[in-house]
């Protein structure tokens, strides 16, 4: 089953051009916002304990939760964080989608044995004109006006 969500990491940089909350800028890192969202609940409450940190680090703030998926109550910590879901699937690095290095090889090789006349006879054209630089001719057809003809 594929992720729907990623989380993001700290120093992860978001774009939000509009609909920003606690973000003068449009570009900020993770670790901002979430230190912007602890300035705000640090000045709504009356006095801030070392305990109330838990929600923004690493560690966590202990806590039960009751969930669907166990029964009763379970113990453990829980953690403020961002989560990321993408629109659609990209290639992760640009040289993923070009052609490997041996594969590259045999596509110019292909495009470079093909001539004109290849073109040309595979169209279906009967007087397809010649190129002069095909290795395949001989050097009466490249230059009749140079060579004698007893050559």
């Amino acid at each position: 089953m594929p992720k729907d969500f990623d989380l993001l990491n700290d120093d992860e940089v978001l774009f939000v051009r509009s609909g920003r909350v606690l973000m003068p800028n449009a570009t900020f890192k993770v670790s901002e916002f979430l230190d912007a969202l602890a300035q705000v609940v640090l000045e709504q409450e009356e006095e801030w304990s070392e305990e109330q940190e838990g929600w923004f680090n690493d560690r966590g703030q202990r806590c039960e939760v009751l969930r669907f998926s166990t029964q009763g109550w379970q113990r453990g910590r829980v953690r403020l964080r961002l989560e990321f879901c993408p629109l659609e699937e990209r290639p992760k690095l640009l040289q993923e989608s070009l052609p490997r290095r041996e594969n590259a090889g045999q596509r110019e090789d292909q495009y470079r044995r093909q001539t004109r006349e290849d073109v040309y006879r595979r169209e279906g054209y009967s007087n397809a004109p010649r190129d002069p630089y095909d290795p395949r001719r001989s050097r009466e057809e490249i230059y009749p006006e140079i060579l004698p003809d007893d050559y």
